[in-house]
C-alpha cells in the first residue's frame, strides 16, 4: 500500500473560472442540487484555507437558514467526499477546509501561473477562464470580495500579457484583448494606454488617436479627472509625430540594485517580506534601495500578509530583464534567503510544542532576519502565512543540493505540521529532503528525514514503513554516534511494537530510548518516554506501574513548562484512574488534557480526549463527544481512532434504539477494523 497521502481520484478536476464542473478524465461528473455545488464553491475560493460551518451556511441560506442548517452542511460535504475524498476535503474546527494543488483546481493553477513571466505561460493562465467564476450558480454577498479580486488579477495579467506581447515585437497581437478589456471596464487607464502604443506600433496612427478621444471621453464623464501623464505623453508623441519605443529602456541600476532584482528573480518564491531583498545584498536593512526600485516601477509592493509585512514582487518588465544582469554570487545570496526563512521557521517552532526527536545539532548556517522575534512572536500565523515560501525553500535547496538547509527546513515545520495536522506538507517537505540527502550522502540528514516520515506513518497506520523508516534512522544515527538522534528513533520503533500488541520488544526499546534521554540529560525525552511506559503498563493491565511512570514523567513536564506533554500524560493518568475504577478522578485529568490540547490548537489530542470522555457519559452526551471526535480522525487519517469511535456510536445508537444508523456505524468500524488488521498482517 502507498504511504503518500490520500490522491484526489485519478484524473479528477475542480473548475470554477466559468461554470463550476468538476471532471473525471474530461467528462463532467454530476454534482447533484445547488447546495452543493455552492458549498463546494465557497471551499474552493478559499483553498488551503479553513471555512466555517457558519459562513458556509450564510452562503447558501443567506436568510433565515433551517434548523437543520448545520446537519444539512455535513451531508453535502460527506456527499462531496464520495467524489474528492476526505484528504482533500478535511473537517478543521470551526469548519471545513480543501485541499486541491495546481494539478486539481484551475484557481490554484491560475495562481501558479500567474507569476510566469513568459507568454506561454500567460496564455496558459488566462486560458484557464471560461467565463465568470461560478457563473451557472447564484451568488452570495460572501463571495463578492474574492471574485472582484479574481477578476481584477484576470484583468491585470491580460494587461501584463498585451504589454509582454508590445514589448517582444507582437503589439497586434495584443490588439483585440485590449479592445475587450477597455470595453469590460473603461476606467482602466493603464488598459487605454497599452491599446494606444499597440495601434500605434502596428502604423495604425489615426485609430491610436482616437482611441486616446474615446479614453478621455470617459474619463471626464465618469471621474472628471484628465488621462494621467504618462497616457498624455503618448498622446503628444502620437500628434507630434515621434514613435513611443516599443521597449522601455532599461533602467540605471547600481551593483546593489542589480544583486537584489536579479535575486528576487531567481529564487521565485511568491511575493516576499522586505528583509528577503535585505538578505539579497546582505545588510541590516536595505529598504532604501527597495524604495528606489518600486520608485523606478521594477518592483511592485503587493499589500500586506497577515502579520502586516508588506510584500514585494518583480514588474513584468525586470523579470525579464533581472536574469540578464550579471552577478557572480548567485548561489550565496540565494543561501542567504534560506538561512533567513530557516532562522524565522527555527524561532517559530521553538514557539510551538517541543519535539523531542531530532539530532539535537543545527548545521546550516542562518541568516539573522531583522526584527526576528516580532514576526515569529505568533509561531501559528508565521508558519500558516509563509507555508507555500517554506516548501518552495525546501525545493530550492534541494536544487542547490544544499542539504542541510532542506532536511532542517523539514524539522523546523514539523511542530506545526504535527500540531495541526498538515501531512502533506509533512510528507512534501521530509521526501524532498530525503532524495537531496541520499543524493549527497548527508547521512545525518537522512537520518532526521526518515525519523519525521516515520512517525507521520505511524499516525497513518502504515505500521510496516514506520518500523523501517524507524530502523534505517537508527541505524544512521547509530553510525553517527549521535545518542539523542538514536532515542528518538528507538522511542518511535517501540510505538510501532506496542500498536502491533508487541509490548515486551515495546518496553525495550523505551527502556533503551530512556537511558540514552537520561544520558545526554534531555528532560523533554524523559517525559515522553515516561508517558510511552504507561501505556505499555496499562497495556499490560498494570495501572499500578502505569501511575508510577507518569508520576515520574508529569513532574518534569510542568518544570519544563511544556504543556503539550503536560496534556498528553493527563490524558493518560485518566486512563489510569479509569483503570483503577476512579470515575470522576479520570474525567477531571480528561478534562484537564482536552482544555490544554483546546488551548494549544493540538486537533488529534482534543480527539482522543473526547472519545475518552464519552465512554464516561451516556446517550446524546456521548454521541455528541464521539462525533466531534470521529470527524477529527478522519480529518487526520487516524484509522485506528477512527475504528474505535465509529463501534461505540454503533453501540450507542443501538442503545437508543436506532438500529439503521447504529448498524451503518458498526459495519463502518468493522471495515476500518479490516483495514488496520490488514496493514498490521503486512507489516509483521
Amino acid at each position: 500500500m502507498s504511504d503518500r497521502p490520500s490522491p484526489l481520484p485519478e484524473g479528477l478536476e475542480l473548475r470554477i473560472l466559468g461554470p463550476v464542473e468538476l471532471l473525471r478524465d474530461g467528462v463532467p461528473v454530476p454534482l447533484a442540487g445547488v447546495k452543493p455545488r455552492q458549498l463546494l464553491a465557497t471551499l474552493a475560493l478559499r483553498n488551503q484555507r479553513t471555512v466555517g460551518v457558519e459562513h458556509l451556511i450564510e452562503v447558501l441560506w443567506p436568510q433565515d437558514p433551517p434548523r437543520s442548517a448545520v446537519a444539512n452542511v455535513h451531508t453535502y460535504v460527506h456527499a462531496l467526499r464520495s467524489h474528492l475524498g476526505v484528504a482533500r476535503l478535511r473537517r478543521q474546527p470551526p469548519g471545513y477546509r480543501l485541499l486541491l494543488g495546481p494539478a486539481e483546481l484551475d484557481v490554484a493553477r491560475f495562481d501558479e501561473d500567474e507569476r510566469a513571466t513568459d507568454p506561454a505561460r500567460l496564455d496558459a493562465a488566462l486560458a484557464l477562464w471560461r467565463g465568470d467564476p461560478m457563473e451557472n450558480l447564484p451568488h452570495s454577498a460572501l463571495w463578492r470580495p474574492e471574485v472582484e479580486r479574481l477578476v481584477e488579477r484576470w484583468r491585470r495579467l491580460r494587461e501584463q500579457r498585451a504589454r509582454v506581447r508590445i514589448e517582444s515585437g507582437d503589439p497586434a497581437g495584443a490588439v483585440a484583448d485590449l479592445r475587450a478589456l477597455v470595453t469590460e471596464d473603461p476606467l482602466r487607464e493603464e488598459a487605454w494606454r497599452l491599446l494606444v502604443t499597440a495601434l500605434e506600433a502596428t502604423g495604425r496612427r489615426a485609430e491610436a488617436l482616437s482611441t486616446y478621444s474615446s479614453a478621455r471621453r470617459f474619463l471626464l464623464e465618469e471621474l472628471g479627472i484628465e488621462p494621467s501623464e504618462p497616457l498624455r505623453r503618448l498622446h503628444r508623441s502620437l500628434l507630434t509625430g515621434g514613435a513611443p519605443a516599443a521597449r522601455a529602456e532599461s533602467p540605471r541600476l547600481d551593483g546593489v540594485a542589480a544583486t537584489m532584482l536579479r535575486g528576487f528573480a531567481l529564487l521565485n518564491l511568491g511575493p516576499a517580506p522586505g528583509w528577503v531583498a535585505a538578505a539579497l545584498v546582505d545588510r541590516d536593512d536595505a529598504q532604501a534601495v527597495l524604495d528606489n526600485l518600486e520608485l523606478g516601477r521594477l518592483v511592485r509592493r503587493v499589500g500586506r500578509d497577515e502579520l502586516g509585512q508588506p510584500r514585494f514582487r518583480l514588474s513584468i518588465a525586470a523579470s525579464l530583464l533581472a536574469p540578464e544582469l550579471p552577478e557572480p554570487a548567485d548561489e550565496a545570496m540565494l543561501c542567504r534567503v534560506l538561512g533567513g526563512y530557516l532562522d524565522l521557521a527555527g524561532r517559530a517552532a521553538r514557539g510551538l510544542p517541543a519535539q523531542v526527536f531530532g539530532p539535537g545539532v543545527s548545521v546550516a548556517a542562518r541568516w539573522p532576519v531583522p526584527a526576528a522575534a516580532e514576526l515569529t512572536k505568533d509561531p501559528v500565523a508565521w508558519f500558516t502565512v509563509e507555508r507555500q515560501a517554506l516548501l518552495a525553500a525546501v525545493d530550492l535547496a534541494a536544487r542547490l543540493g544544499r542539504s542541510a538547509l532542506a532536511w532542517e527546513f523539514a524539522h523546523a515545520m514539523l511542530p506545526w505540521c504535527d500540531l495541526g495536522g498538515h501531512s502533506v506538507e509533512w510528507e512534501q517537505s521530509h521526501r524532498t529532503a530525503l532524495d537531496v540527502c541520499h543524493r549527497t550522502g548527508d547521512l545525518l540528514g537522512e537520518a532526521v528525514s526518515l525519523r519525521g516520515l516515520g512517525q507521520l506513518h505511524l499516525y497513518r497506520d502504515h505500521y510496516g514503513a514506520a518500523a523501517e523508516a524507524f530502523s534505517r534512522a537508527r541505524l544512521a544515527y547509530a553510525r553517527l554516534g549521535n545518542t539523542y538522534g538514536e532515542a528518538g528513533a528507538l522511542a518511535g520503533l517501540g510505538s510501532v511494537h506496542r500498536l502491533r500488541g508487541d509490548h515486551d520488544t515495546a518496553y525495550d526499546c523505551y527502556q533503551q530510548a530512556l537511558a540514552s534521554y537520561l544520558a545526554v540529560g534531555d528532560q523533554h525525552g524523559q517525559a515522553y518516554v515516561q508517558g510511552a511506559l504507561a501505556q505499555v503498563w496499562l497495556a499490560r493491565r498494570n495501572p499500578a506501574e502505569a501511575l508510577r511512570a507518569l508520576n515520574a514523567g508529569l513532574p518534569l513536564a510542568s518544570e519544563l513548562d511544556d504543556q503539550h506533554r503536560v496534556a498528553h500524560l493527563l490524558h493518560r493518568l485518566g486512563l489510569v484512574r479509569v483503570a483503577l475504577g476512579e470515575a470522576v478522578a479520570a474525567r477531571d485529568c480528561f478534562t484537564a488534557a482536552l482544555d490544554r490540547f483546546n488551548a494549544l490548537g493540538d486537533a488529534h489530542g482534543q480527539a482522543y480526549c473526547l472519545s475518552d470522555l464519552a465512554e464516561l457519559e451516556h446517550g446524546d452526551a456521548a454521541i455528541t463527544g464521539l462525533g466531534r471526535a470521529l470527524e477529527i480522525f478522519e480529518q487526520i487519517g487516524d484509522r485506528r481512532g477512527q475504528e474505535q469511535t465509529a463501534r461505540r456510536l454503533g453501540e450507542l445508537h443501538h442503545d437508543a434504539g436506532r438500529g439503521r444508523l447504529g448498524d451503518a456505524y458498526l459495519a463502518e468500524a468493522r471495515r476500518l477494523r479490516s483495514t488496520v488488521e490488514d496493514e498490521m498482517t503486512r507489516a509483521g
